[in-house]
């Protein structure tokens, strides 16, 4: 992913234009459309089915980029990103029938191990916070998990959804997992997937619940922090800082203080905004009606209270849409609040907090 990129001198305001995504499903083979097909926005609440027709529409977005999921048995994933500023009608969508890949599963009565490699793969993939606790996945017989050599990696994948019951959040959630890897020995785990948002019911006690959990788990979030950025009010709540010590004055640890400027830019692509710095930076949440004061006194380093994210640029740029998604999120390794969230902690990228 390549951008040409501006210096941000001016914040847009966020888009708030609601369009339409629509289209057809159809066999690549014969043409012929398929019904019953889940078309969906990655990592969002917005989904539906083909009707008998092949047809679908996908209504009331908000404006910027999407990873459009079409997911239906006997056929490959498709997969396209795309980016929303209007309402956008697709040409057909064709589906690859699945060639069947015969013995890839070991019968899960037969694995010895495999209770150790679910709960090993629940730990880091759902997490080990309370909100994590609160997750079941409901049918786990769709996970494939293989051990490495001498155990010390584990891989795990999904031909079908895997159901996530959220009951700290309030949601469902559809989860195919495309790839996820524990390294023990590196103690490093990575996973990507595509996921769709159900909103449960519940009563009016459970959903003050949810949403005071969503609300909590938002605020000094990846994608707060990037809303705020491209709101022009970031200053308010965060302090942003390099990695580099800028001097040591009478004992002192002195950092530089980075306005928005210095660490993001536009790109050449409507919609989308890079992040970057040459030394890594700091990001520290203090919540509303929180003086930075507190923490710090003319750039002093007053301890790493509220300090929610360390983040080291693989890439040269972290790419967000107006949204505040992440585009390429392997493009970074986060610490701190960031490095720690996990599935449990997920929310829809079309959540926002009630005013």
């Amino acid at each position: 992913m390549k951008h040409f990129l501006f210096v941000l001198l001016l914040f847009p305001a966020v888009c708030f234009s609601q369009v339409n995504i629509s289209g057809r499903v159809v066999d690549a083979a014969d043409g012929k459309p398929i019904p019953d097909a889940s078309v969906f926005l990655n990592n969002a609440t917005i989904g539906t089915k083909s009707g008998d027709d092949g047809r679908f529409a996908l209504n009331k977005l908000s404006a910027g980029q999407y990873d459009l999921i079409v997911r239906v048995i006997g056929y490959e994933t498709y997969r396209q990103t795309i980016m929303v500023n209007g309402d956008v009608n697709l040409q057909d969508i064709k589906l690859l029938q699945k060639t069947m890949v015969m013995n890839e599963v070991v019968i899960a009565g037969k694995d010895r191990k495999r209770a150790r490699k679910i709960r090993m793969f629940k730990e880091q993939f759902l997490g080990r916070s309370a909100f994590a606790r609160q997750c079941t996945i409901l049918n786990p017989e769709e996970l494939i998990l293989v051990f490495g050599k001498h155990e010390d990696v584990l891989t795990v994948h999904t031909n079908n959804f895997l159901e996530i019951d959220n009951d700290a959040l309030g949601y469902k959630l559809k989860y195919l997992v495309n790839n996820f890897v524990l390294d023990r020995l590196t103690l490093n785990v990575s996973y990507e997937g595509d996921v769709l948002f159900e909103e449960k019911p519940g009563t009016a006690e459970q959903k003050e619940k949810w949403e005071k959990n969503r609300r909590r788990t938002y605020f000094g979030s990846p994608t707060h922090f990037l809303r705020q950025v491209l709101a022009d009010k970031a200053d308010a709540n965060y302090m942003v800082r390099s990695f580099c010590i800028k001097k040591i004055d009478n004992g002192k640890v002195l950092y530089d203080t980075l306005a928005p400027v210095k660490y993001v830019r536009k790109t050449d692509r409507r919609g989308v905004f890079a992040l970057s710095y040459p030394s890594g930076i700091d990001i520290f949440y203090y919540g509303p009606g929180v003086a930075h004061s507190l923490h710090y006194a003319n750039g002093t380093e007053k301890g790493n209270r509220g300090q929610v994210a360390g983040i080291q640029f693989i890439d040269e740029y972290l790419y967000f849409d107006t949204r505040g998604t992440i585009l390429n999120p392997t493009g970074a390794l986060f610490n701190y609040q960031w490095g720690k969230s996990r599935v449990a902690e997920l929310l829809p990228s079309d959540y926002w907090p009630a005013s």
